[in-house]
């Protein structure tokens, strides 16, 4: 589906962009594509993750005309599912002060990397963009 391809492409982009900005700082030169103030709103992360994750999850299931089942779309999709749920971890961190093993663990593995992941996630992104039909890409 084309739709869901397409939506991929923007969400991970678009996610990895978010991400790879740290606290503000602009060191991707993205301020005059999205102001500073939007990147920052937790209602907008909030949006973005939850599309970002359901987006990933939905590219498990669509399939783009001509590519293989699953396994043809895999890191796109896992690229969006994981960025979605940092995006909706650091929401939760932002709004809650409890603390568990599992959001601990999460906390340690997935947001303290979150520049990295979003760098990662622009460039699966782009490159899922270009090359659409190219197997786990």
């Amino acid at each position: 589906m084309i739709q869901i391809y397409l939506l991929s492409v923007l969400t991970n982009i678009v996610a990895g962009a978010v991400l790879s900005v740290d606290d503000g700082e602009d060191r991707l030169r993205i301020s005059s594509i999205l102001s500073a103030q939007l990147l920052s709103s937790g209602t907008f992360r909030l949006v973005l993750g939850i599309t970002t994750f359901l987006v990933g999850f939905f590219k498990f299931l669509s399939v783009t005309h001509g590519d293989v089942p699953v396994v043809g779309d895999l890191i796109p999709a896992l690229s969006g599912v994981i960025q979605g749920l940092i995006l909706l971890v650091l929401h939760y961190r932002q709004r809650s002060d409890v603390s568990s093993p599992a959001l601990d663990t999460l906390d340690r593995v997935f947001v303290s990397n979150r520049v990295m992941f979003g760098t990662a996630g622009m460039l699966i992104g782009a490159l899922h963009f270009l090359f659409p039909t190219v197997l786990f890409l």
